[in-house]
C-alpha cells in the first residue's frame, strides 16, 4: 500500500512538473507565431516571453526520481530482475492474490470512468474558457494535466477504500 502511495504522489507531481515546464514553451510558440503575423508587436514579445529553463529543472529531477523508485521497486520485489509489466504498472498483482486482482480491477473500472467524465466536462466548459480565464493556452495546458491526476487520484481513494474492507 505504502509503494503504491508513493508512486501515486510521484507521478501526479510528475504531471504537474510536466504541465508548468510546458506552459511557457506553448506561450512562446503562440507568441512567436503572432509577432510572425504582426500581430503584437516585438516590444510586447519580449515583455511576455517567458524563459522555460527554470521549469525544467524540477521536471527532470522528478523524472530521474520516478524512474529510480520505479527501477529500485521492481528490481527489490523480484529477486533482481526487471519485469516490464511491472514499470508500467507497478502496483500489478503478482502474488496470484484475487482478493487483491479483484481491488485492483475495480479501481481500475472507477478510474477511467472518472476520467470519461471528467474529460466530457471539461470539453464542454472549454468554449466558457475565453470569457472566464485571461489565458485559454493555460487553461488548456492544465486541463489536459488534470485528467490523468483525476485518474490517479480516484484509482488511490478507490483502492483504499476496497482495500480496508
Amino acid at each position: 500500500m505504502r509503494t503504491l502511495l508513493i508512486t501515486i504522489i510521484l507521478r501526479i507531481l510528475l504531471i504537474i512538473s510536466f504541465a508548468v515546464h510546458m506552459f511557457p514553451s506553448v506561450k512562446s510558440s503562440q507568441l512567436s507565431k503572432m509577432l510572425m503575423n504582426n500581430q503584437i508587436s516585438y516590444e510586447f514579445y519580449v515583455e511576455n516571453n517567458t524563459h522555460s529553463i527554470y521549469y525544467s529543472i524540477p521536471f527532470f529531477i522528478l523524472v530521474l526520481l520516478n524512474a529510480w523508485f520505479i527501477y529500485s521497486n521492481s528490481k527489490k520485489r523480484n529477486k533482481g530482475r526487471i519485469l516490464m509489466k511491472e514499470i508500467v504498472i507497478p502496483e500489478v498483482n503478482l502474488d496470484d492474490d484475487e482478493r487483491e486482482s479483484e481491488i485492483t480491477g475495480r479501481s481500475a473500472k472507477a478510474a477511467f470512468s472518472v476520467v470519461i467524465v471528467c474529460s466530457f466536462l471539461l470539453l464542454s466548459i472549454f468554449p466558457m474558457a475565453t470569457t472566464f480565464f485571461g489565458e485559454l493556452i493555460a487553461y488548456s495546458v492544465f486541463a489536459v494535466a488534470a485528467l490523468p491526476i483525476v485518474g490517479l487520484l480516484t484509482y488511490l481513494i478507490t483502492y483504499k477504500v476496497l482495500y480496508s474492507r
